[in-house]
């Protein structure tokens, strides 16, 4: 059986015997709307649980500051933003007012062509556009504590301006749930220590979180959306082919939990059976492992404990370039990096976060690379095998598994939500 995964700016292809494929599962062929700049004015026309954005616009003094995903997202912001911004013009906001805030997290900054070729040339030449950064406390407000402890320190930027929206995408995401919605405050727009502490309550619970709406983690990010006054959100759900199948705007909560419900048909899809070994690609998180940790989470789901996963993942720029403590300490049991956490020897917690929830993963199950930009050095230290082609790691798993091993496929892992 001849299988083609997204890798990269291409493709890889590989061969398994087709009686050894349990299954392959992608995200449904919900067809794209036809017209998406007018799906967006309908949906900001028809907002749920909140007035139309022209109308919270009309009066407001100040900036108006736009929060909105970095190119590690597929959101198409180039085709939305343009609306957006026409709609505010008309509530009488003109682009000089106007300020787009990346929210990176603890990602590294977007360069300008970074920018240019997800935000579109059109927004560059009308708004300004700044990254955030999460580690420059002047930047930051302290806005109290969430009801369970976490500190809220949101970007100065945000909590002045006169009105605050987002822009962005919902997909099943391993430490919300779902992504959208806060998330965009939380960890988009919010402090190291404030993104450290929600990670680190999430981790442990990566696995079942997963796809849940709900949860613990989901309720303090709504929290601090609140608190930090996040006026009106614009997220869309796109099938897999990338094109909008939905656009949901309005309240903060409400119109997430409209767009959850849509991105739970799209991205849900029923396991039949937890095989021995699944083969994840990685693609479209897969820039480095701290964004393939999603894939690899999971196709950790969906495979048998005791079994193996394999991910395949470009990965050009390694393992995590702005967390050097994940290479550091990925092979270490999650409890000596709780202990660091709370001796206060941890450099960097975000990164403890993701070993945390890393050793979830390759506790259940073994992990091999399949990687140009991980090199085998690289997953000895992530405790994880590595190989140079699909069949080379597939033929590791059979000889450890035995030949009649039971082989799952997941082309593009990263935004599937698997129902066991």
């Amino acid at each position: 059986m001849e299988i083609s995964l997204p890798y990269g700016n291409g493709r890889l292809a590989f061969g398994v015997a087709s009686e050894r494929v349990a299954w392959v599962l992608e995200a449904s062929e919900r067809p794209g709307v036809s017209d998406v700049t007018e799906a967006l004015r309908q949906a900001l026309a028809n907002p749920i649980d909140s007035p139309p954005l022209a109308d919270l616009a009309r009066g407001v003094r100040g900036e108006v500051v736009i929060l909105v995903d970095d190119g590690t997202r597929a959101t198409p912001q180039s085709v939305l933003l343009p609306v957006v911004l026409d709609e505010l013009n008309r509530a009488g906001i003109a682009d000089e007012r106007i300020v787009l805030l990346i929210a990176l997290g603890t990602h590294r900054p977007m360069t300008v062509e970074e920018q240019r070729s997800h935000l579109g040339p059109e927004v560059l030449s009308r708004v300004r556009v700044e990254n955030l950064d999460a580690h420059n406390p002047a930047a930051f407000v302290d806005l109290g504590t969430t009801p369970t402890g976490v500190p809220i320190e949101v970007a100065r930027r945000l909590c002045e301006a006169g009105l605050s929206l987002s822009v962005g995408n919902i997909v099943p995401h391993m430490y919300t749930g779902f992504s959208g919605g806060a998330k965009m405050v939380q960890p988009g727009a919010c402090s190291a220590r404030t993104t450290a502490r929600t990670h680190l309550m999430a981790a442990p619970l990566v696995h079942r979180i997963l796809g849940v709406a709900e949860n613990p983690v989901r309720a303090e990010l709504d929290a601090i959306g609140r608190r930090a006054r996040l006026g009106f959100i614009i997220n869309t759900v796109l099938n897999r082919h990338r094109q909008v199948v939905g656009i949901v705007a309005g309240d903060m909560v409400a119109a997430h939990r409209k767009g959850v419900a849509l991105a739970s048909e799209v991205y849900g899809v029923r396991v039949p059976e937890q095989p021995d070994i699944v083969v994840a690609g990685a693609h479209p998180a897969d820039r480095d492992f701290w964004q393939g940790a999603k894939p690899l989470n999971t196709a950790a789901i969906a495979v048998r404990a005791g079994g193996e996963v394999i991910l395949v993942i470009a990965a050009p720029e390694g393992i995590a370039p702005d967390h050097p403590y994940l290479r550091e300490a990925g092979s270490l049991p999650a409890a000596e990096v709780e202990e660091a956490v709370r001796k206060g020897t941890c450099p960097d917690e975000v990164a403890a976060a993701a070993c945390i929830a890393y050793e979830l993963s390759r506790r259940k199950a073994r992990v091999t690379f399949v990687s140009d930009g991980i090199s085998a050095d690289d997953a000895r230290c992530l405790a994880a095998g590595h190989a140079q082609t699909v069949e080379e790691a597939l033929e590791g798993a059979f000889s450890r598994l035995g030949r009649r091993a039971r082989v799952g496929i997941m082309p593009e892992a990263a935004e599937l939500l698997p129902i066991l």
